[in-house]
């Protein structure tokens, strides 16, 4: 596949595009999840969860800095020789696939309960898949455009709206600090990655980015506005509920900005603004992990265009979309994901691969 320079991103766009993948679908349903291990040290396990985080993707772009000019795909071949480097590839069109099933299952269950009553989730389903679609047929330069006009607004309407919330906090709710075992803070942290996946995706952007030494300052300062969002949400929301109330939620960030009664004036039900600015950073999410699996298919098969592979996974994450049963087997499976798939795809896979080729690299040498 022949990249154009048109087709390439700047070192801010892979600020934006990092803040747009990794915030997205955690969002919503974090604070209650990472509460129910963490309690009110939830803002701690999230400050350690994304300095893991990072950790992970300094690792990751270790592998992918040995050879700039190429895909992981390309690594994962020379590492285990086509036939296994096809299948790891294909392992990884399974990971983004299920992971696009669980945000797209989501959105529609969120959409459902807040603006579409009567609508059903597999319309709702469609009409978002085709939405993202229609996006991530282009390339990774329009979607980065589309990503820093949508990001900043986003992170600014949130902020603004925090403001508003700040009054009627309880700080109180946030003592004491670190009263709970360590294993219990270790599952809160294990409860927050999952809201922090989506950087995984510039295993195979490094081709596409035209300042590659500047990567690692994008993707630090992407963390930090990533981890400082979810500080000021789960901090608010623990002060706004305290930690055992906040347990029993499912929407526990919508709650905590549904009550901004200022928004009342000009909006009659002000919860729909924050569906919708989740809606948008799902979309954004969710456009990036079609891509992703596009370019990925199109290296497979040695295709000029990644368009056609866009679509045709789509009926795939419909089906798997529709499996879970409610919205609590959805955070269940979930969970399993992050805990088992994620680990082997963003983290031991990548280590194995960079180990094989400096051992084959020693041995060259020799």
């Amino acid at each position: 596949m022949i990249i154009n320079d048109n087709d390439k991103i700047s070192s801010f766009q892979c600020f934006v595009l990092f803040v747009s993948v990794m915030i997205g679908i955690g969002i919503m349903f974090m604070p209650a999840s990472v509460a129910k291990t963490a309690e009110q040290n939830g803002w701690v396990a999230v400050l350690l969860g994304g300095m893991l985080s990072f950790t992970v993707f300094l690792l990751i772009s270790k592998i992918t800095m040995s050879n700039p000019d190429v895909t992981f795909i390309e690594l994962l071949n020379n590492a285990f020789g086509k036939i296994l480097g096809i299948f790891f590839s294909l392992v990884y069109v399974l990971y983004f696939i299920i992971f696009s099933a669980f945000e797209t299952r989501l959105i529609a269950e969120t959409a459902k309960e807040f603006l579409f009553n009567l609508t059903p989730n597999e319309v709702l389903i469609i009409t978002f898949l085709l939405t993202c679609a229609y996006i991530s047929r282009y390339g990774i330069e329009v979607i980065a455009r589309i990503c820093e006009i949508l990001m900043p607004g986003i992170v600014v309407i949130i902020v603004i709206l925090s403001f508003f919330v700040y009054q009627r906090l309880d700080f109180s709710n946030l003592l004491p600090v670190l009263n709970i075992p360590y294993v219990k803070l270790i599952k809160g942290i294990g409860k927050t990655i999952f809201s922090f996946l989506g950087f995984e995706v510039f295993l195979f952007f490094m081709p596409y980015i035209r300042r590659k030494d500047k990567l690692i300052k994008s993707a630090l300062f992407g963390f930090l506005v990533t981890v400082l969002l979810y500080e000021v949400i789960i901090i608010f929301a623990t002060a706004d509920f305290g930690a055992k109330e906040m347990q029993t939620m499912i929407w526990p960030t919508l709650n905590l900005f549904r009550d901004v009664t200022v928004l009342e004036v000009v909006i009659e039900r002000p919860e729909s603004i924050i569906v919708a600015l989740w809606m948008i950073t799902t979309y954004t999410t969710e456009i990036i992990f079609l891509m992703t699996t596009g370019l990925i298919l199109a290296r497979i098969f040695n295709t000029k265009e990644h368009s056609f592979f866009v679509f045709s996974q789509l009926p795939l994450i419909y089906v798997l979309s529709l499996i879970p049963q409610n919205i609590s087997e959805t955070q269940k499976f979930m969970d399993y994901f992050s805990y088992y798939f994620a680990t082997f795809v963003v983290l031991f896979l990548p280590l194995v691969t960079y180990t094989v080729l400096s051992i084959k690299k020693k041995v060259k040498k020799t």
